[in-house]
């Protein structure tokens, strides 16, 4: 059994169909069946049930699916790390950031890997920030900026810096300043904000926010993309709160109010990295 075989059977899995499945791999269908066969044999296993109208998988190839999916894209991953440390300093990197440093501190970072490294490519990429970690440990990002500190026998975090919070709202609200900020004032505004986990500093922040304004937000709306809560704002759906630095978009329609508060912003990274172009891009992250 090898593992071409295995990507074959995923495929045709996948599309349920011989000839659409041998023009995807780019073999013959005779080829495609002939591997399919093999490995069924060696695996005393039937994982298709065939006839003229369809294909189908059998219970047995359907549990063979969902196991080996799984470790294919893992396994995949690490090859494709592994390439990147053959690489060198000639590689790429992939970063996972908050919308939130989109304006300031990443065209920083990037400005400063360009100019020292400049035959390095960097592959940027915005998740939910609970996945951000998900992706390092699965070697799909090597680097991670988040709000949220995380250490474990895999993962380092660094403090970068503390961000402001702001009120957001619409250009057209009555509030101007941090001291009009009430109760009174956001009685009956629905609030757009990132998801909150419980215990992690964002949310504990959020709290502590709405315990010093009286506030009890009507929460009708979660998103962990910036641009897409400053729209929502624009478009007269609500307020947020988010970081001030979210200002740096100069977004139409909308207005920050600083407050009084800050969230952290972490860098995590493998420990024990072996990735000579992410040790070297390490060394360039200080603000």
């Amino acid at each position: 059994m090898t593992t071409q075989q295995i990507e074959y059977f995923l495929q045709l899995s996948d599309e349920l169909h011989y000839w659409r499945t041998s023009y995807k791999v780019n073999i013959t269908q005779s080829v495609l069946s002939r591997q399919i066969k093999a490995l069924e044999e060696e695996l005393q296993i039937e994982l298709f049930k065939r006839s003229n109208r369809k294909v189908e998988l059998t219970p047995a190839g359907r549990f063979l699916q969902q196991q080996w999916k799984p470790l294919m894209e893992k396994m995949n991953a690490v090859i494709q790390y592994g390439r990147k440390i053959h690489q060198g300093e000639g590689g790429s990197v992939v970063i996972n950031h908050p919308g939130s440093i989109s304006y300031d501190m990443l065209p920083d970072l990037l400005s400063r890997i360009l100019a020292v490294f400049p035959g390095i490519k960097v592959e940027l990429v915005q998740s939910k920030h609970t996945h951000g970690i998900e992706l390092l440990k699965a070697f799909e990002a090597d680097l991670c900026y988040s709000r949220h500190q995380y250490n474990d026998d895999f993962v380092v975090s660094k403090l970068i810096r503390e961000d402001s919070l702001a009120l957001v709202v619409p250009v057209a609200n009555p509030i101007l300043t941090e001291p009009d900020i009430t109760a009174e004032a956001l009685r009956g505004e629905p609030f757009i904000l990132s998801t909150l986990t419980d215990g992690e500093t964002y949310q504990l922040r959020m709290e502590q926010i709405f315990t010093r304004y009286g506030i009890e937000p009507d929460i009708r709306f979660e998103s962990d993309f910036g641009s897409m809560i400053l729209s929502l704002i624009e478009k007269g759906f609500g307020v947020s709160v988010m970081p001030l630095s979210y200002s740096l978009a100069n977004h139409p329609g909308v207005r920050f109010i600083k407050l009084p508060f800050e969230v952290p912003l972490y860098l995590h990274w493998r420990k024990n990295e072996d990735n000579a172009v992410v040790s070297n891009i390490l060394q360039l992250t200080a603000p």
